[in-house]
């Protein structure tokens, strides 16, 4: 019972509402005995008012007729009432007449002290009054019994106590069961359920549990419970994938990890450690940190980390030395604190391969991978020393060298086999070069030699620094034989002179840079001093450089269109002529810019752009009944865009984009620009004929070696250069290779347009030749787009009169 009474929540509320209804139901009986006993003089006095009217006359007849003996019957008569304890009857003259006294027993303890609460006198009294007769014959005094009434109260309100007690135990009862069944009982079944969650972490409640509790508090306290219990699972499930997580990258780190508690005790190792230890993973755990036997360590690792301070970070890079040699290593030891113990943890990386590699990093930074020359970085560097070593009246040399159109060769041939061309120059080349020569390759096809210091003087006439550039011209101009292909290239060099003064390396190498641009203009295949009178040369050269970059984004350019007629003076089709109005320089010829613009790459933006701007107008123009289908639209190609491999894309990009038939596009090309590369010059002008252009040669007669080549060549059109139009009756010459290029086209079934047209006599001898196409200002000079649409509007209407 006592186990019980401290676990059972039931018995202890059972008994709680036993104690509690008994002692209300004592307290609420005391409280209406009490109240009892306080109205028990009343209705005392009521009652023995009532028995004090049932003897009035006969003890007034008695005082009346003087009869003592019947007054004294009636007093006795009176005690046979319990609660009279004495009977006095006086006569009118307060004289006792007759009285009587009932023999009592000492009161019961409870009693006795329960009658302390009635008032200490009950008496009762009346006077005495004979009928139809106001006068006063006696009084009878009743004197009641304090003890028997408190017993008549005792036992009125026992009955009451017992029948309430009773009552009140059994609702306790009831109250107790109903508790256990409402509360209990389904607190019992929480518990239970809670207490046997399986594995599955789902606490399976009885029916009757759903079914009576599912919107009460204690369904409320069930779902509570429940979701506190998922929470607590996932919480759970989480910090265990959270344990296996960090145990696994711990385990799988690419880095060593050690764990050092306070006394410089290994506790947590991981793989790689082991590993980089070259010791048994399973023996690691419990080895003091001097298992770490490293070297080039200006201090012990363990007093180190004594004086590691917390949340703070050492570094630290030695070498470990085991049996296999030694594995160079950095070490990045943190402190921090877990439930008021300090540990460390210890990342080891392994530098191997780092070291490896920023090895490699240095010689890059240095070295040209493809060639193994020494690059542009190196060459600065040794040119700032030279600059600072040589003594007074010592000068220096840098030479800069650029193959002549590499980029064509690159671009018609591919990289791959430009590299290789840059490789057997390089391998040419470094035979011969004097031991005070830096050879480094500064980009792209620039190579550079740094003299340090030269031998004679700092001039052109220098006869070592001339010998030694006209013996790598030479070697630059030997054919090379690269993947079955036959290479002629050329080389151009600029030099500039350096005495160790205050001219900086930038100003050298953009002297010489200058100088070789120089040699460029002045044919190629050459060099040049630099001379302070180039300055304006190369600025001006880079202002043409910046402006064309503006140009571009600002669309600064315009086509303008030179009308191409037949004989009889009819229109049959335009060149577009591209022209270039600077708001920084004005009007800049294409003979200025467009050399620029293929050296620097440009030229295929803007070829794209004329492709496009070209087609845009014919396209607008046919769709206002303004160009004849049977007309073309000649747009030229330079030999830099005709070399880039995606030409044949871009005219076809354009095409798509203008909605411009193909049949109305002819495309002109220079007869030099086939002579590179003969059959990917033909595969490539095959490519734009089977767009459905046509194509055309410009220029015909100013190429070599060209006639071989044109009955293979898928052309249209050949164009007779302006230089051979002009002045036909005074150059017999002219004439003859006019004839012969007309009589080529009809051999071989050609249209021949005849260019630089301007004056009556030209036109009457080309006429008289044969040639029937013609273009110049004698008909027309070149147009803007609005002009051109106007041309046309008046053919149209010459046509139709």
């Amino acid at each position: 019972m006592a186990a019980s009474w401290k676990t059972s929540l039931y018995i202890k509320q059972a008994l709680a509402t036993l104690v509690l209804a008994v002692i209300l139901s004592l307290l609420l009986s005391g409280l209406k005995a009490y109240d009892t006993l306080r109205t028990e003089p009343e209705r005392i006095q009521s009652e023995f008012e009532q028995v004090l009217s049932l003897v009035e006359e006969p003890l007034a007849q008695a005082l009346f007729r003087y009869d003592p003996g019947s007054a004294q019957q009636q007093a006795q008569g009176l005690l046979y009432h319990p609660a009279i304890e004495q009977v006095i009857i006086l006569d009118e003259t307060q004289t006792v007449f007759a009285q009587a006294h009932a023999e009592t027993a000492a009161p019961v303890v409870g009693v006795a002290w329960l009658s302390n609460f009635l008032p200490s006198s009950l008496v009762v009294a009346r006077d005495l009054h004979y009928e139809h007769m106001d006068v006063t014959l006696g009084r009878v005094i009743l004197s009641l019994d304090r003890a028997y009434l408190a017993e008549q109260v005792i036992e009125a309100n026992g009955q009451l106590l017992v029948q309430n007690l009773v009552k009140d135990m059994l609702l306790a009862s009831l109250l107790s069961w109903l508790f256990y069944w409402l509360v209990t009982r389904p607190v019992k079944q929480l518990t239970w359920a809670l207490g046997k969650i399986d594995s599955t972490h789902n606490a399976a409640m009885p029916n009757t549990f759903q079914r009576m509790h599912r919107n009460d508090e204690l369904g409320h306290l069930d779902m509570a419970f429940r979701q506190l219990w998922e929470r607590l699972s996932r919480a759970l499930t989480d910090l265990d994938y959270s344990h296996q997580h960090a145990k696994a990258i711990i385990n799988h780190a690419a880095d060593g990890i050690l764990v050092i508690n306070e006394q410089h005790t290994i506790t947590v190792a991981n793989e790689a450690a082991s590993q980089l230890l070259a010791l048994p993973l399973e023996s690691l755990a419990g080895q003091p940190l001097a298992i770490l036997n490293m070297v080039n360590s200006e201090r012990d690792i363990a007093l180190l980390l004594s004086e590691l301070a917390p949340e703070s970070v050492m570094a630290l890079e030695t070498c470990f030395v085991h049996e296999q040699g030694q594995t160079p290593v950095e070490i990045r030891a943190t402190k921090y604190c877990i439930n008021d113990e300090f540990e460390t943890v210890l990342l080891i990386r392994d530098l191997s391969e780092s070291q490896a590699a920023q090895q490699q990093i240095n010689r890059l930074s240095y070295y040209d991978p493809l060639t193994h020359l020494t690059n542009r970085t190196w060459l600065t560097i040794q040119l700032n020393k030279s600059m600072k070593s040589l003594a007074p009246g010592q000068n220096g040399a840098l030479i800069i060298m650029d193959l002549d159109r590499f980029k064509t060769i690159n671009d018609a041939l591919g990289h791959d086999l430009g590299d290789q061309l840059l490789v057997h120059l390089a391998d040419d080349l470094l035979p011969f070069m004097p031991p005070n020569v830096t050879f480094a390759r500064i980009g792209g096809d620039e190579f550079a030699f740094l003299w340090d210091p030269i031998r004679g003087e700092a001039s052109e006439s220098n006869v070592t620094l001339n010998s030694f550039m006209q013996r790598v011209l030479y070697e630059c101009s030997k054919v090379k034989v690269i993947q079955g292909h036959d290479l002629h290239t050329t080389a151009s060099m600029g030099v500039s002179f350096y005495d160790g003064g205050e001219v900086a390396a930038d100003t050298v190498l953009r002297q010489a840079d200058t100088a070789l641009y120089q040699a460029k203009e002045n044919g190629r295949n050459t060099f040049v001093f630099f001379q302070e009178s180039m300055l304006q040369l190369s600025s001006a050269r880079l202002q043409i450089e910046r402006a064309l970059h503006r140009g571009l984004k600002e669309n600064e350019f315009e086509v303008y269109y030179q009308p191409q007629v037949d004989v009889t003076g009819q229109l049959i089709g335009a060149e577009a002529l591209l022209r270039w109005h600077s708001k920084e320089l004005g009007s800049v010829p294409p003979s200025e810019f467009i050399p620029i613009a293929e050296d620097t790459g440009l030229i295929h933006e803007i070829g794209k752009w004329v492709l496009h701007q070209a087609m845009s107008d014919v396209a607008r123009w046919r769709s206002e009944g303004l160009w004849r289908e049977r007309w073309r639209i000649s747009i030229n190609v330079s030999p830099v865009q005709f070399s880039l491999f995606n030409l044949v894309e871009d005219i076809e990009t354009a095409l798509h984009e203008t909605g411009l038939p193909a049949e109305l596009v002819d495309i002109e090309i220079t007869e030099n620009m086939l002579m590179n590369n003969v059959e990917r010059a033909i595969e490539k002008m095959s490519s734009i004929r089977r767009l459905g252009a046509s194509l055309s040669v410009d220029d015909f007669g100013t190429g070599y070696s060209s006639l071989r080549y044109l009955k293979d060549l898928p052309i249209d059109r050949l164009k007779i250069d302006q230089s051979f139009a002009r002045d036909l009756t005074a150059d017999v010459n002219n004439e003859a290779i006019v004839r012969a290029v007309i009589a080529m086209g009809d051999a071989l079934k050609l249209s021949v347009l005849a260019e630089g047209v301007e004056t009556q006599i030209d036109f009457n001898c080309l006429e008289a030749m044969g040639c029937y196409t013609y273009q110049g200002y004698y008909f027309s000079r070149p147009i803007s787009a609005r002009q051109f649409r106007d041309y046309c509007v008046k053919q149209l209407r010459v046509k139709e009169n």
